[in-house]
């Protein structure tokens, strides 16, 4: 019956309303962090937070690096601490009157509270942020100022959140809902990262396909090389959800821009209402609102969960990644044990560079090493060799092409990994008994011999 409840619900967003937002919001023209039409948007969330029946709307103020601003929130109370913030962000960029980044979240946003504040009942309190100071990068300072300083305040309470849901730009119609989760730099572990955990994903996405609007991961042409290339490449773009996460806090922002198909007036003065589409901030808000609805009840996960891989509607697991890996590496290692010590030892050096980049960096190791591992399996011809290195080339392209675009600097792996992975991909494409892979088909005995025979007397 909650499950009917919940479609139900999620069937009650209404579209045209949260374009209606975007609409007004996008009105005042570019409103930045700091700027005067920004505390107007800020009031008017605000206005719109009691409407939809929220209680205990505020403003948070803040101020950093010298540039103040003001997070909206609002509450809808349960008897437990446990609780769930839903966020978007208000502010846009300087040239931007921020129709879709993020004008259409924050509509979502606002729907969703109106939605929720129908059932007076709930197991854990929703809190709804409208954050100010995503757009902080254009000051040169900082990122995200305004998530950080609500996390900040939260002090000792953020004991208490079950996760962090971030609605960002969205209502394109020739966009995907879309989960976005991109690697962060750990604030304390320099060189590695942080990522929203396997469980809030594959809760988020059984949530949404239940309801009958089903996220892809990344990208919706490319997921699996969008989550090996995310994990490989240090991403430029990202939403609220990377200061939850640098807080060691679960969290998880969704989109209806990926690389295939991105917002074509992205952080320009063309960001205009016209280019939303109600139905679509209508699909992008029921997928939210029956994720928030699964949120509400969801055993609490851990805020680490960075191995995993998104995968025809299963998020796989580090024991499941690591059993994949083990077993591909099978093929090549017996293959050396027929073929003698030489071809042995190229295998076993092979396995262990294997194992090294697999403990480091997991998903891109398997990504783009389990067709090489598994090549023994196959007949030894180029065309075999050419379908094994299919995921490096593929991984290596799309970054060059981020790069180009400016999505992503640098990567994630060491001059030295990169060159580790280079020397397995050259020995995983070498036969292991040496010689270069056949063409076609095999040479037919000389003449005069048998197969297997001695040689005529």
């Amino acid at each position: 019956m909650h499950f009917l409840y919940a479609l139900a619900l999620a069937a009650g967003l209404d579209g045209a309303a949260a374009h209606e937002h975007a609409s007004r919001l996008a009105a005042l023209g570019p409103h930045p962090w700091g700027s005067p039409r920004n505390a107007l948007a800020a009031q008017y969330v605000a206005s719109q937070f009691r409407d939809a029946g929220l209680q205990e709307v505020r403003l948070q103020p803040f101020e950093s690096h010298g540039v103040s601003g003001q997070n909206v929130i609002g509450v809808l109370r349960a008897p437990g601490p446990e609780f769930v913030v839903v966020g978007a962000h208000h502010d846009t960029a300087p040239e931007a009157p921020g129709a879709y980044d993020d004008g259409g979240g924050v509509g979502v946003l606002i729907e969703a509270a109106r939605a929720l504040a129908k059932d007076k009942e709930r197991h854990r309190t929703f809190v709804f942020v409208s954050f100010d100071g995503e757009e902080a990068w254009s000051t040169g300072k900082t990122t995200t100022a305004g998530s950080r300083a609500y996390i900040k305040a939260l002090g000792a309470e953020s004991r208490n959140l079950t996760a962090a849901f971030v609605v960002e730009m969205c209502g394109w119609k020739g966009g995907t809902p879309a989960f976005q989760p991109i690697a962060y730099a750990d604030p304390l572990r320099p060189g590695q990262s942080v990522i929203a955990p396997a469980w809030l994903l594959q809760r988020a996405s059984s949530a949404a396909r239940g309801a009958g609007v089903p996220f892809v991961v990344g990208d919706p042409w490319i997921p699996w090389l969008y989550q090996a290339t995310v994990r490989t490449f240090r991403a430029d773009m990202y939403g609220d959800d990377l200061a939850f996460l640098q807080a060691g806090l679960p969290a998880l922002f969704v989109s209806d821009s990926s690389f295939t198909a991105f917002y074509p007036w992205y952080h320009t003065g063309s960001d205009t209402t016209d280019k939303l589409d109600p139905d679509s901030l209508g699909r992008m808000g029921r997928g939210v609102l029956a994720i928030l609805r699964d949120l509400e009840t969801a055993p609490r996960g851990a805020a680490a969960e960075p191995h995993w891989f998104s995968a025809f509607g299963a998020v796989l697991g580090p024991v499941l990644l690591f059993a994949i890996a083990l077993v591909s590496v099978l093929p090549g290692l017996r293959l050396g044990l027929r073929q003698g010590a030489s071809a042995l030892g190229a295998r076993l050096v092979a396995t262990a560079l294997f194992g090294y980049l697999f403990f480091q960096h997991p998903v891109p190791a398997l990504f783009v090493f389990l067709l090489p591992n598994l090549a023994p399996l196959a007949p030894r011809r180029w065309s075999t060799v050419l379908v094994s290195l299919l995921p490096a080339l593929s991984l290596m392209g799309l970054g060059a092409l981020a790069w180009s675009r400016e999505f992503v600097h640098g990567t994630w792996w060491a001059p030295w990994e990169i060159a580790a992975g280079a020397v397995l991909l050259v020995l995983s494409s070498l036969p292991a008994g040496g010689g270069a892979p056949r063409g076609g088909k095999p040479k037919k005995a000389a003449k005069g011999r048998k197969k297997g025979g001695l040689p005529p007397r």
